[in-house]
């Protein structure tokens, strides 16, 4: 068996290139940073990647709480008084400062019902309810959702993150095994059947089973798009694409918002935000697959073929440059020969690397747990308050887009502080300011709007900022071999934060100052720790593990 390994390991290192990583990196510049192949490449990103972002954020407003009535016990609509209306005696009906699962019971004076007292006995509400659907409906309307059955909605959003849990470990796999592209086409498959299958089930149940393949689905497109992103990206341009990339979030945010307030009825808003990806599935073969993903699985003729038609869509001569590639009769020749020398049944596959390898070695090992445990934290903040600016005080619209528009500026200065420091320090600046805004929240005053506004605001300022960041981060972190991989294991982690959030949030029913002070004080370890972290601003992306290991800090 060991002299197996030898053999294929002398096979490996006889095919690979002579090229390093930064060579790769010289290669794609002298090629054309910005050129016609990249503007054209990126366009299509952006209008992909926006459209396959709305479902995700769609989720803040089919799930949100919809105003109801509770009906009294044997409730009888042609009783009530000639000068009120079915919605104004129920709201007759609804005790004062109490929560809306109660009912006073109602009295009957042989003609009508009569107005409840406010001595009047207090029932709970499960003689049926009436939601009032005239401006919006959700899937909380629906299915009932609410006061004995409200844990379903939080199982309803458990479920989805549950999805991106999976999906990012499984497409992560299948990203850095198969490529991007397939695993983007793949994915996006899921978010679209998914997402239009689960309006015309009655059933519950198998709502969130495709509402968490759905979910799956986008995580993979995530990791797939974003790790092709960089992958065709120089150095010097990396943090501008990075960041430009990472302001799809709150563009669809606000497209979904305008698509929402056209479309109140979820079953049509869902079925228009899922079948706008269906776009992507006409043109996906036009999409190139990373080169330096080819270029690791030795895919050289490919990656030869791939840089010559970059090349020519940017009118660049460079051919030189690619003389370091085997050509086909090379690459045969290899493998002739050694598999004249070995027998076939002997052969051992090529390497496919797992999340497993992201701990082979000590450094790799750190690093993988440090970025696992940023993302965690990140999630855990950014998703609780988006999922939650809807059921805020005050028009849902107008918080949803302000929440969105916040981020625009929390990136441009996330990308304006990366620029003139390092590329850790911002990041722990932003997870300790968006901390300290959750400690400090314990100590406002009941009665006010606008100071819980504003707090919120900037929390969300500052968790946009460090979760944007620590996507470039962790992708220049992680070699290009297991990538992907890395990218799914952080999401896998992101999306346990987000699950644990509004659990976490329940505590304030024993506890009012203990949720809070959770997430502040994790956010500040989170951003503590990534000081450890070896620096990556203008180093090349490491393309293998012994690239990695040889940074210094």
């Amino acid at each position: 068996m060991a002299e197996e390994e030898e053999n294929q390991l002398k096979l490996e290192n006889q095919m690979a290139t002579p090229l390093s990583d930064n060579d790769i990196t010289k290669l794609i510049e002298q090629c054309g940073t910005f050129g016609p192949y990249q503007r054209w490449l990126y366009t299509y990103i952006i209008i992909v990647g926006t459209l396959t972002i709305m479902p995700a954020m769609n989720l803040a407003f089919i799930s949100a709480n919809v105003p109801f009535l509770c009906y009294p016990p044997n409730f009888n609509a042609s009783l009530i008084p000639a000068n009120l209306t079915e919605n104004e005696y129920l709201q007759m009906l609804q005790p004062d400062g109490d929560s809306q699962c109660s009912v006073y019971n109602n009295s009957f004076t042989g003609t009508y019902y009569t107005t409840p007292s406010s001595n009047s006995s207090k029932l709970q509400c499960s003689y049926g309810r009436k939601f009032l659907t005239e401006d919006f409906s959700t899937i909380v309307s629906e299915f009932d959702l609410v006061c004995e059955r409200k844990w379903l909605r939080s199982t309803l959003q458990s479920v989805y993150f549950a999805g991106s849990l999976l999906g990012a470990i499984i497409f992560g796999v299948l990203s850095d095994r198969f490529g991007r592209i397939r695993v983007f086409l793949l994915a996006n498959t899921c978010i679209v059947i998914c997402g239009t299958g689960k309006i015309f089930i009655p059933s519950l149940i198998i709502l969130m089973m495709l509402h968490c393949i759905q979910a799956s689905g986008y995580t993979g497109n995530t990791i797939a798009l974003y790790s092709l992103t960089l992958e065709f990206t120089s150095s010097k341009l990396r943090t501008r694409i990075s960041f430009g990339y990472m302001c799809l979030y709150p563009v669809a945010a606000i497209f979904v918002t305008v698509l929402v307030y056209c479309i109140p009825d979820w079953h049509f808003l869902e079925l228009t935000v899922c079948l706008l990806p269906a776009i992507s599935f006409f043109i996906w073969i036009f999409l190139p697959e990373s080169p330096r993903w080819l270029i690791g699985r030795k895919r050289f003729t490919e990656a030869k073929a791939l840089f010559q038609k970059i090349m020519k869509k940017n009118k660049k001569q460079c051919q030189d440059l690619l003389k370091g590639f085997p050509n086909n009769e090379e690459e045969l020749s290899l493998k002739n020969s050694f598999h004249e020398n070995i027998p076939e049944k002997k052969v051992l596959s090529q390497k496919n690397y797992t999340f497993i390898d992201l701990f082979r070695t000590p450094r790799l090992a750190i690093t993988t747990v440090n970025v696992c445990f940023s993302w965690l934290v990140a999630s855990m903040l950014y998703y609780g308050v988006t999922l939650h600016s809807v059921d805020m005080a005050g028009n849902r619209y107008v918080n949803f887009l302000l929440l969105a528009f916040v981020e625009f500026p929390s990136h441009l200065t996330s990308f304006c502080l990366f620029k003139r420091f390092d590329h850790r320090r911002p990041i722990c600046f932003f997870l300790m300011f968006s901390g300290l805004n959750c400690i400090v929240s314990n100590f406002v005053t009941k009665g006010s709007f606008w100071f819980p506004l504003i707090l919120v605001v900037l929390g969300k300022f500052g968790i946009a900022s460090a979760y944007g960041s620590i996507y470039l981060l962790s992708a220049e972190l992680f070699p290009t071999v297991v990538r992907a991989n890395g990218l799914g294991l952080a999401s896998f982690f992101a999306r346990i934060g987000s699950i644990s959030g509004p659990f976490i949030l329940q505590l304030s029913s024993y506890v009012k100052w203990l949720p809070l002070s959770i997430f502040g004080l994790l956010a500040v370890i989170a951003g503590l720790l990534l000081l450890l972290l070896p620096e990556t601003k203008n180093r090349d992306l490491p393309q293998t593990f012994e690239d990695l290991d040889n940074w210094k800090s």
